[in-house]
């Protein structure tokens, strides 16, 4: 009860976590207000930024010149070698600087037919690594009029171009403070700095609730710390996809660098957050995969450090594959909801379909460009983020319940360990065994010294069953029914066949659980006919279970009726009450009338119920 006294305080822990959030989100609308509002042509402290642009004309891999605007649309799905020239729209003094927005481009300037500046590699210059970064350039102006001829080459680094890459470098040029240039690109890039934001907020939240959880040993709190991984690496995702942050960190290798490597541990963090649900082979399959994508990172990370292949530019492969991987997570999640009955997996599968909806849209804005990339990805994470770690709390609630009714299953079983005691050894059962035994006494010594020595093994295990509130190795369980049996036996001879086909015993479960339904199936089922019967008992290992199965050809019974006589002990509802509660096991009957009786005992395989470990 201690326990559950703190997993109710814990609750309220929860409170000034929501009121951070709430405050943060405050803060972070008046800096977007405070934004979107601001004269980005005021003079803050000394100096304010000033638009600038390019006005004249335009030529594609050296063909017709053709007029320079806005509304110009270049062919950007491919490398280009695009050529801009004609005049600057104001008067640049020298010593001011200028400001590029740079994205993925290799851009050179020439001032009145002399080189004033080249950034960027261009594609066969023997450098493999060209990633340059998403950044603002500043250069100095020498002096530059708006009578000199300026002159633009630039073109892309990578097909996989977005065309506000052109847009950015024509008409998103400007002069003036550097300190007002932030405000600025702050500005400009709003929205990603703002999903980015969440994102944090997101990670805080839950790197707080998992070191909560932690604290408090409630299991599944691990859950929380990966999945606040996976937004702080979403939440850097958009950070470096933002060029205002170099103005921050001027280094654009490791900016473009840090974008990678967030991409993938996005992917990394979400398969670790997944994969502690599942079990079997779908867990080793998955790991798998997790070691692949490391591998893959690692031979990236090394191709890049020796020059030999530029990492950003096989970020397509590295999609490709994290497709792949995402496709055999969903199969795996479905197989443990469709076939094992995982019921609370469907929160998995229900959090990601809005995150897959918004990925394929992601795939398409990459073609149609409706938006600037990763914004219907960053949804789609968000979205998963907030459901899953809604869905988390509700497990971790539903599992304190759950102990919460174990614990009063087990006090209910301490207040009536009287009466469960004379339901559990009937006054006819001792009477009848004892009556075999004096018989034996007369007739065969041995056989009755050892039906006495079952007899009181019998009473022992009745015994040790109802003080023990743990739970205990099947093998104990397997004795305390076998010496049950032993006396059945006795009396009732070739009226009862016995089978064991026990396939697999290291492990643990409940007391009063399995020798009640062997009882219940000797007494009230196969010993009700008159030519007796067969009893089965069963045990096997299956994809994340183990499953226990009793099986009897007797009178069979309706299982919709139900009986208040306590002919059936402790009662199959109180058999499958403790099996959930107490391990999230289940119970599953199927019974028809003259034919018999099939029970199972369905166990999760995983630590406190099943111990693959255990050795008897």
């Amino acid at each position: 009860m201690h326990r559950i006294k703190k997993y109710t305080k814990s609750t309220w822990l929860f409170l000034p976590l929501f009121l951070l959030l709430i405050i943060l989100f405050g803060v972070f609308a008046a800096m977007l207000q405070q934004a979107l509002h601001y004269d980005l042509s005021c003079d803050w402290s000394g100096g304010g930024v000033y638009p600038v642009a390019v006005e004249g004309e335009y030529s594609e891999e050296g063909g017709e010149w053709k007029p320079l605007s806005k509304e110009t649309e270049f062919d950007y799905r491919e490398l280009r070698d695009i050529a801009v020239r004609g005049h600057f729209t104001r008067d640049i003094p020298e010593g001011e600087k200028i400001f590029f927005n740079i994205c993925q481009l290799w851009v050179t300037m020439r001032i009145n037919g002399e080189e004033a500046f080249s950034f960027g590699p261009r594609e066969g210059d023997g450098n493999p690594a060209q990633s340059i970064g998403n950044l603002w350039y500043t250069f100095v102006s020498p002096g530059i009029t708006a009578e000199d001829e300026v002159e633009l080459n630039f073109g892309n680094l990578y097909r996989n171009a977005y065309f506000i890459q052109f847009d950015n470098l024509l008409w998103h040029m400007y002069t003036g403070s550097e300190r007002a240039l932030v405000f600025e690109a702050v500005h400009k890039d709003i929205g990603l700095l703002a999903v980015g934001t969440i994102f944090l907020v997101l990670t805080l939240f839950l790197f707080i609730a998992g070191i909560l959880l932690v604290l408090l040993h409630i299991r599944g709190s691990l859950q929380f710390v990966w999945l606040g991984f996976c937004t702080l690496s979403s939440a850097v995702w958009f950070a470096t996809l933002a060029p205002a942050l170099s103005l921050f960190l001027p280094y654009p290798v490791l900016l473009n660098t840090l974008y990678s490597c967030s991409i993938q541990g996005i992917v990394v963090f979400l398969l670790l957050f997944v994969n502690g649900n599942l079990t079997g082979w779908r867990k080793k399959t998955m790991y798998g995969a997790l070691g692949v994508l490391l591998a893959a990172m690692l031979v990236g990370a090394m191709l890049q450090m020796k020059g030999i292949q530029d990492w950003f530019g096989s970020i397509d492969y590295f999609s490709m594959l994290d497709i792949a991987v995402a496709l055999v997570l969903i199969f795996c999640l479905s197989y443990e909801v469709r076939v094992l009955k995982k019921r609370a997996l469907i929160s998995f599968l229900q959090a990601l379909l809005p995150l897959g909806v918004l990925g394929i849209l992601e795939i398409l804005n990459g073609f149609a460009q409706w938006l600037e990339a990763g914004i219907f990805f960053g949804m789609g994470l968000i979205f998963f983020s907030v459901l899953e770690g809604l869905f988390i709390l509700l497990r971790i609630r539903r599992s304190m319940d759950n102990e919460k009714r174990a614990l009063e299953l087990e006090k209910e079983l301490s207040q009536n360990r009287i009466s469960i005691m004379l339901s559990q050894i009937q006054p006819h059962f001792l009477y009848n065994s004892l009556v075999g035994i004096k018989q034996l006494c007369d007739t065969d010594p041995q056989r009755a010294s050892d039906a006495l020595e079952h007899f009181s093994y019998y009473l022992r295990g009745n015994l040790d069953s109802l003080s023990n509130t743990g739970l205990i190795p099947f093998e104990k369980e397997l004795d305390h029914i076998e010496d049950y049996l032993y006396l059945e036996k006795m009396r009732y001879g070739e009226r009862i066949h016995i089978r064991w086909e026990i396939g697999y015993r290291d492990f643990m479960l409940p007391p009063l659980t399995l020798q009640p339904i062997v009882e219940n199936a000797v007494r009230y089922g196969i010993t009700q006919k008159k030519a007796g019967g067969s009893l089965t008992i069963r045990s096997g290992k299956t994809d994340g279970s183990v499953v226990i199965t009793v099986v009897d050809d007797g009178v069979g019974f309706d299982i919709s009726e139900k009986k208040e006589d306590g002919r059936t002990h402790i009662g199959l509802e109180n058999v499958r009450d403790r099996l959930e509660a107490m391990c999230d096991g289940r119970l599953e009957v199927k019974s028809e009338i003259g034919t018999g009786t099939e029970i199972k005992l369905i166990l999760p395989q995983r630590r406190n119920c099943v111990n693959e470990n255990y050795s008897g």
